[in-house]
């Protein structure tokens, strides 16, 4: 089940939110979340102290909110890519499978390339909620339903191309969230705040060449 709230709200007070979570966003990758303070988060999204608390009841409120917005629309685009890709990988050949997958992983990269901001930051809520314990369950929570739809979706990619695991998928999935989350900070090094992150598809390739079984078995490398 979704936990997502905000889809109840009106579309002024989601508005509302969205801006709150950028400029959280944005003052997380500078000072951390221990170092943001409200009025900085306030003064970034150009709202008063009311503004942010008639949406949030605390700065911890405002972190896991961002996970939802953030999990919500990285799953989204991922959504309308395997839409939009599903004629071209069900008619993949096996000789040019390694090329449309890195095709396809790269348009998935680049629909929305992440900032350096939003990178650091991402990471900075995930170390945040595992030192704050009354953090650590919802953030479990939420990451448990990223999994579960993950997994849904790319189950569908998978039957598209009429692929199976080597593995069992969530440990797959495991091993590509660990991989992307590598590649996406060294993309990040060495830039400034509101580059954007170019990712390499390949690391990503390479994992589902080596652990994914395509029809006939004959396309898996060696």
């Amino acid at each position: 089940m979704n936990p997502t709230t905000s889809e109840n709200l009106s579309a002024r007070r989601r508005q509302t939110r969205t801006t709150l979570v950028e400029a959280g966003i944005s003052v997380f990758a500078v000072k951390g979340i221990d170092g943001a303070s409200i009025e900085e988060i306030c003064e970034a999204a150009g709202y008063t102290r009311g503004a942010f608390y008639s949406n949030f009841s605390s700065r911890d409120d405002l972190v896991l909110a961002t996970i939802e917005q953030r999990t919500s629309e990285t799953l989204d685009r991922l959504d309308r890519t395997i839409q939009r890709w599903g004629d071209q990988l069900g008619a993949a050949q096996c000789s040019d499978i390694e090329a449309l997958l890195t095709t396809f992983i790269d348009d998935a990269f680049s629909e929305k390339r992440e900032t350096v901001a939003e990178t650091i930051a991402e990471h900075e809520i995930e170390l945040y909620c595992l030192r704050v314990p009354h953090l650590q369950a919802r953030f479990e929570e939420l990451n448990s339903y990223q999994l579960e739809r993950l997994e849904s979706l790319v189950t569908t990619a998978l039957d598209i191309v009429g692929a199976t695991t080597k593995i069992p998928l969530p440990d797959l999935l495991l091993v590509l969230i660990s991989v992307y989350s590598q590649n996406s900070l060294q993309a990040a090094a060495g830039k400034a705040l509101d580059e954007a992150v170019e990712l390499d598809p390949r690391p990503t390739v390479q994992i589902l060449m080596a652990l994914l079984e395509f029809p006939n078995g004959s396309c898996a490398q060696n």
